[in-house]
């Protein structure tokens, strides 16, 4: 990875105190921290605004009423890094409280970006065929983005459509469609209902969604300066969007379209101690020196959706923060928003990101109790998942089902050395639906829930020599009655294209799943 691999021997833990999220831009952007940016830069991580978002709470935000100030970048952008201090120092001037940090790279390289054009496909065989990249089928989830959300994108960027430096992505319909090509330090505000024209491009459009924008590969004439003056001088006030916001809005009530649920994960009113974090900084978190909780879960699963309210409970009852991630890294969006088949998802376990996925439960996470499954719904599961490094040696590992919930020290040590997992459990067979005689809230199964999750929490307390506070809350329920569950998922019509060249494995490009 490009992003800072030097263990920071500063400790941390999953204390309520502590915004890790917040943590790791303090730690990777390096100007944006006083010693190397005396000017803009912040006195410590609780200076910091900009906070980094997951694929899914980003397309949440873009759904949302209200207006949002999103910056486009990442650790790898060497003009970001120039830029984010000056974005920090302003955002704080004019009381803007968030900026959302979204790296359109997976793994934090400049490679490994989903912004690719058609022409770095593998099996693209027409003219202007670049070196493919094995990132480059997943690119409609850039172009789907810009299509459904940034409609006005054109009219902010220097790569627009027709320039030659445009981007071109397969549709649902397998269509080839071409949207324009941002350049990061990408700095805009949004608001989906915004119906003025500033940028002037003579296009009528019922609603102008970025309402002002700049791309900030570096900072002529004060650039940034100017872009907040604007959002002062016109008194746009930013809306509040919290990660409880986002986790509450993404596990609500059939919000995904994916399965009959009887009710809400979270109420209305309910204090939510869950914080989503992006793979790049789960990948940094496993190398921090400190004890922390984490949590894999997606709010597209329904054992997920069973098991975040009590991991919750616990939490709160507790005064910890539990980091949790998505295994799919896309949070299966393009499936359940945008109808798209379940076909080259971007996940921790697809080809480009497998080698992550070993390494890390190689290296960091040795000795983790792993429940391994061979089958779903009647489809054949591979138990393990390999890749092969460099020097040709192979690396297998047990496939992992989610939720996976573990407390974790990386310099914990037991009897038998090293054991950085104090605790886990993996919660597979329970569903927040009415699925047979399974319903999470039914006893003995809420019992055994409770018991896994307060195992974890009773490890992570002791590793930090603190007491375990338990819940007194109670969520038994009987099973209610009712329709069965529904797995409609859209299988789009494909056309052909004499440029696209398929493989003869089917399974080729049909990426693993969690």
């Amino acid at each position: 990875m490009s992003m800072n691999e030097t263990l920071n021997e500063k400790s941390y833990s999953s204390d309520i105190s502590m915004d890790m999220n917040r943590e790791f831009v303090w730690q990777n952007f390096l100007r944006i921290r006083w010693e190397n940016s005396p000017v803009y830069g912040a006195a410590n991580s609780g200076e910091v605004v900009i906070e980094p978002v997951n694929f899914d709470m980003l397309n949440y935000l873009f759904m949302r009423t209200g207006t949002y100030l999103i910056l486009f970048g990442g650790v790898w952008s060497k003009e970001t890094q120039n830029v984010i201090d000056q974005v920090n120092f302003y955002a704080r001037k004019y009381g803007v409280e968030r900026v959302y940090l979204f790296d359109f790279s997976a793994d934090g390289t400049a490679e490994a970006t989903i912004k690719q054009d058609i022409t770095a496909h593998e099996y693209y065989v027409g003219p202007g065929k670049k070196e493919a990249n094995p990132f480059a089928v997943y690119n409609y989830l850039y172009g789907e983005m810009v299509t459904r959300h940034l409609t006005n994108l054109n009219s902010w960027v220097c790569k627009k459509i027709g320039s030659g430096e445009d981007i071109t992505y397969l549709n649902l319909y397998r269509d080839p469609v071409t949207v324009p090509n941002l350049t990061e330090p990408f700095l805009f505000l949004y608001n989906k209902d915004n119906t003025v024209d500033n940028a002037d491009s003579g296009i009528e459009a019922d609603t102008y969604p970025i309402v002002w924008a700049a791309e900030l590969e570096e900072d002529k004439e004060g650039q940034v300066d100017k872009f907040f003056s604007r959002i002062g001088e016109n008194n746009c006030a930013v809306t509040p969007y919290s990660q409880a916001d986002y986790i509450r809005e993404a596990f609500a009530q059939n919000g995904r379209g994916h399965s009959f649920k009887t009710e809400d994960a979270f109420r209305e009113d309910e204090q939510i101690n869950l914080e989503a974090v992006s793979f790049q900084v789960y990948y940094w978190l496993l190398q921090q020196k400190g004890t922390f909780l984490f949590l894999l879960a997606g709010p597209w699963c329904a054992n997920s959706q069973a098991a975040v309210a009590t991991v919750n409970d616990y939490a709160v009852a507790n005064q910890v923060r539990v980091y949790m991630t998505d295994s799919r890294l896309d949070s299966k969006h393009a499936i359940d928003f945008w109808q798209y088949p379940r076909r080259n998802e971007l996940t921790m376990t697809c080809p480009p990101m497998r080698k992550y996925f070993v390494e890390i439960w190689e290296d960091d996470l040795p000795g983790a109790c792993v429940v391994c499954f061979t089958s779903r719904r009647g489809r054949s599961v591979q138990p393990t998942l390999s890749y092969q490094d460099e020097t040709g040696q192979d690396h297998t590992v047990l496939r992992v089902g989610i939720p996976y919930c573990f407390a974790y020290d990386r310099d914990h040590c037991d009897a038998n050395g090293a054991a950085p997992v104090l605790a886990s459990f993996q919660n597979e067979a329970i569903e927040l639906i009415n699925i047979s005689d399974k319903f999470v809230y039914h006893d003995p199964l809420y019992r055994e829930l409770k018991a896994a999750s307060y195992k974890v929490f009773y490890a992570y307390q002791a590793d930090l020599g603190k007491k375990m506070t338990d819940i007194t809350i109670d969520r038994t329920a009987p099973i209610v009655e009712g329709e069965m569950p529904k797995h409609v998922e859209t299988v789009a019509y494909y056309k052909a294209h004499d440029w696209y060249q398929e493989p003869e494995d089917p399974e080729a490009v049909h990426l693993c799943t969690i």
